[in-house]
């Protein structure tokens, strides 16, 4: 049988095609294809490309023949890379081959129902821990609203009195010609926010509890008893609470930002918004003051009434 390179050159010569043009065709180089021509396959770098060049040269010959092809394998049969390498040593045996036999170690079989055993277990300490997680998770969130609660508590109740001075923004009343204060009639909240008229229901033991809550920024000076408990802005949203036994005073600022609440009856607002008011109560009753006593000349005017 004709070998590769004289199939392929027979074939060309018969079709009268010249080496140089085939090369440009087919992009490989003219000496690559002499080279298959002549049947020197190691001109070629690498038998891959040589089985390669070859193929495409027959196939623009129109003579890539199974015949061809398995003579092609034959001249350019793959090296194998790996036939002269040597073998890889064998691991070395285990320092414990003298006392064993062998390299390897042996162990018994488990006894039957330990694997069983020891899954049960696994289960029991897994469902422990979830029931610890689950009781400590419980816990923090119980301490957590407690905490709430109690911030809660804390803010609603009475409010430490911390300023002794009238503010700025408040003005003083201004002076009456006569120098006495007058008893104004009693201010009368609309009929669904409070009590119809200034008698209330008198705690028990005759004692006057009063709660007020601001809706307004509002000055306020509250007396029980002859005595200063509270004197400073009570700001938007703030409350706070007093008791006397026998009387109680309360000299606001801005009359229409607070409401008062007095032996558990809501008397509501105590007089117009941004209007100074003294409301004087007595374990039965209240009365709201408008007028006040004329500031003396060499003493700054102050927002109070005749105290004391």
């Amino acid at each position: 049988m004709a070998s590769v390179g004289e199939i392929l050159r027979s074939e060309r010569e018969r079709q009268g095609l010249d080496l140089g043009e085939i090369a440009e065709l087919l992009k490989i180089k003219q000496s690559y294809l002499v080279a298959l021509e002549r049947d020197e396959m190691d001109q070629i770098p690498g038998r891959f490309f040589a089985r390669s060049f070859a193929t495409q040269y027959a196939e623009k010959l129109g003579v890539n023949t199974p015949e061809l092809q398995e003579a092609l394998l034959r001249q350019a049969e793959p090296v194998d890379i790996f036939k002269d390498l040597p073998l890889e040593p064998a691991p070395p045996k285990s320092p414990f081959a003298a006392f064993l036999g062998s390299g390897e170690l042996k162990v018994d079989p488990m006894p039957e129902g330990t694997a069983s055993a020891l899954n049960s277990r696994k289960l029991a300490q897994a469902a422990v821990m979830l029931v610890a997680v689950t009781i400590a998770c419980g816990s923090v969130f119980w301490l957590w609203q407690r905490s709430q609660l109690s911030t809660t508590a804390a803010s609603g109740s009475a409010v430490t009195p911390l300023a002794k001075e009238i503010p700025g923004a408040v003005s003083p009343p201004a002076a009456q010609p006569s120098g006495a204060r007058s008893a104004a009639p009693a201010f009368h909240p609309p009929p669904n926010q409070g009590l119809a008229n200034s008698a209330a229901q008198p705690a028990a033991g005759g004692q006057i509890n009063l709660a007020i809550i601001a809706r307004e920024d509002t000055w306020m000076k509250i007396t029980a008893d002859e005595k200063v408990i509270f004197q400073r802005l009570l700001q938007r949203g703030e409350s706070t609470v007093a008791s006397a036994s026998a009387n109680a005073r309360i000299l606001a600022g801005n009359a229409g930002g607070i409401d008062v609440r007095f032996n558990g009856n809501d008397i509501g607002q105590v007089g117009p918004r941004g209007q100074v008011r003294i409301v004087e109560f007595t374990p039965d009753r209240f009365t709201v003051i408008e007028n006040f006593r004329k500031p003396d000349a060499t003493t700054p005017a102050q927002p109070v009434a005749d105290e004391n």
